[in-house]
């Protein structure tokens, strides 16, 4: 069975999602578990428990961990809800995406937009909190580890790190 042009185009950029979610999820992992840990000092033995903890945690579990342990700036806040939920649709039950058919050229062209929104989303995430990793590496010290070789590194460094004062604030007591 052949498959149509137009629906390879969307598998494609369904796997190249699902690829781009992971690296996101495990950015946001590491802040959650090393920039923004919920205990300090950090121990090895306490972060292989944090670690065992949080093995099979969604990544709605981060999210709210993250709403817990700082305040973000109401944009980065509204894109990481709509990111989640865009991303659990995707991942859980792609019926829940509005128009959601591979049917016609109109409901191929509308699940195209879609993933390639959610690709967008994922990587604007992605950055911000690499430019949080970038940031809390320089805080304590962490030798540079030359995000300016790449273009894409060298823009996280250029305009996510200085961000990560105004997205990420510290939590009231």
């Amino acid at each position: 069975m052949e498959i149509p042009r137009e629906h390879q185009q969307v598998l494609i950029a369904m796997g190249v999602a699902v690829l781009m979610l992971q690296v996101t999820e495990r950015v946001i992992r590491l802040c959650m578990t090393i920039v923004l840990q919920k205990q300090s000092p950090l121990t090895l033995e306490a972060l292989q428990a944090q670690e065992e903890f949080e093995r099979n945690k969604a990544l709605g579990y981060f999210v709210a961990e993250l709403r817990k342990r700082a305040d973000l700036q109401d944009g980065f806040d509204a894109l990481l809800k709509d990111f989640l939920k865009n991303r659990n649709d995707f991942i859980h039950d792609l019926s829940r995406v509005p128009g959601w058919e591979l049917g016609s050229e109109e409901q191929t062209e509308k699940a195209k937009r879609f993933v390639h929104g959610l690709i967008h989303q994922s990587d604007r995430v992605l950055k911000v909190f690499l430019g949080l990793v970038s940031a809390w590496q320089e805080q304590v010290g962490v030798p540079d580890t030359s995000f300016s070789t790449h273009e894409w590194l060298s823009e996280i460094e250029r305009i996510y790190k200085p961000l990560a004062d105004q997205v990420f604030f510290a939590k009231d007591a």
